[in-house]
């Protein structure tokens, strides 16, 4: 399988972010947003959100050096990438600079988001759901032999779900 083809099969992954009855473990997005953008900048600011994934990607491969990074590994840096893209999509909502840099070493330090309080209070409510996403996407991802070390293949459109996630998660808080 190749990146575009993981990408399409992630899309099943987010939708269990989206309460409905299947999703009573994970369910937490209402589909409600609060806070709009348009479609031209999600479009966007998804695009540029997936660029510096993929950048990230590219740097983590140097960093494995032909190793595939466990679990532990993989789940703290997808809640990282939700994290970060929160804290970018509420400064772009917020009419803020966009200052956000992503650095994996920081992933695995303490790291607060750039947010106030109370948004980071919601991103803690959210962190045991988004384990079990990011859990249910890496036993997916090596039941299908497709955990490998081509991180580029896998590990974007994984990080991409969180993404994804996170930027809906932004237009749902009140800000």
């Amino acid at each position: 399988m190749n990146k575009l083809e993981i990408t399409k099969e992630m899309s099943r992954f987010v939708n269990m972010a989206f309460v409905d009855c299947q999703n009573t473990d994970t369910g937490f997005l209402t589909r409600h947003r609060i806070n709009t953008m348009t479609k031209e900048e999600l479009m966007d600011f998804s695009l540029k959100t997936e660029a510096i994934i993929d950048q990230m990607v590219d740097a983590l491969s140097h960093v494995c050096a032909g190793n595939i990074p466990d679990n532990f590994e993989c789940g703290t840096l997808f809640q990282y990438v939700f994290d970060k893209v929160v804290e970018a999509t509420y400064k772009k909502l917020m009419g803020e600079e966009i200052d956000t840099q992503f650095n994996i070493r920081e992933a695995f330090e303490y790291h607060e988001p750039d947010l106030p309080e109370y948004i980071q209070l919601k991103l803690t409510n959210v962190v045991g759901k988004l384990a079990i996403i990011s859990s249910e996407i890496l036993q997916y991802l090596g039941k299908n032999g497709l955990k490998t070390t081509d991180l580029s293949t896998w590990m974007a459109p994984y990080f991409m779900v969180a993404a994804t996630i996170a930027i809906q998660f932004a237009q749902e808080i009140i800000i």
